[in-house]
C-alpha cells in the first residue's frame, strides 16, 4: 500500500490497517489519530511530527521507526518492536507499551507520563531527560539504559532490571525501587 492510498482511506472514515505491509512509508506531520496498525510491517517508518493519538500497534514491528515530536497519547504499543526506534522529544503520556521491545531506541526528552511500561524492554536505551513521572516500569528490563536527568517521580521500578543503567543526576523522589522500597531523597 502507498501512501497516498492509505490517507485517502483514512480520510473516508477508515481506521483499521491490521497487518498491514507499510515498510519505509513517509508519514511526517499526518493526522492518523486512532488508527489501528495491529501487527503492520512499519519498518523504518518515519512518523515525525504526526497525530497518532489513541492509535493501536499492537504486536507490529517497527523497528528503527521515527516518532520525533509526534503526539502519541494513550497510543497502544503493547508488545510491538520498536527496537532502535527515535522517540526524541515525543508524546506518550498514558500509552500502553507493556511488553514492547525498546531495545536501543531513543527516548531522550520524551514524555511518558502516567505511561504503561511494565515488563518492557528498554535494554540499551536512551532515556535521557525523559519525564517519566508515575510511570509503570514494573519488570522493566532497563539493564545498560541510559536514565541521566530522567524524571522518575512516583515510578514504579519494583522487580525492574537496572544493571548497568545510568541513574545519574535522575530525579527519583517517591519512585517505588526495584525491591519495593520508595525512594526519599536525603
Amino acid at each position: 500500500m502507498k501512501k497516498e492510498k492509505l490517507l485517502r482511506q483514512y480520510a473516508k472514515g477508515q481506521r483499521d490497517f491490521k497487518l498491514a505491509n507499510l515498510p519505509q512509508i513517509e508519514l511526517q506531520t499526518v493526522n492518523l489519530s486512532e488508527v489501528d496498525f495491529s501487527q503492520a510491517n512499519l519498518t523504518e517508518v518515519n512518523f515525525t511530527g504526526a497525530n497518532l493519538t489513541k492509535a493501536v500497534f499492537y504486536r507490529a514491528a517497527i523497528e528503527l521507526g521515527n516518532f520525533s515530536e509526534a503526539d502519541l497519547r494513550e497510543t497502544n504499543f503493547r508488545e510491538a518492536n520498536l527496537s532502535q526506534s527515535l522517540f526524541y522529544k515525543a508524546s506518550l503520556f498514558k500509552s500502553q507499551l507493556q511488553k514492547a521491545n525498546l531495545t536501543q531506541a531513543i527516548v531522550t526528552r520524551a514524555f511518558l507520563q502516567d505511561a504503561k511500561l511494565n515488563q518492557a524492554v528498554l535494554r540499551a536505551a536512551n532515556l535521557q531527560q525523559a519525564n517519566l513521572t508515575n510511570a509503570d516500569l514494573r519488570g522493566a528490563d532497563l539493564r545498560d539504559a541510559n536514565l541521566e536527568a530522567a524524571f522518575l517521580v512516583g515510578a514504579n521500578l519494583f522487580e525492574a532490571a537496572l544493571e548497568g543503567a545510568n541513574l545519574d543526576k535522575a530525579i527519583l523522589t517517591s519512585a517505588i525501587m526495584p525491591d519495593g522500597t520508595i525512594f526519599q531523597p536525603e
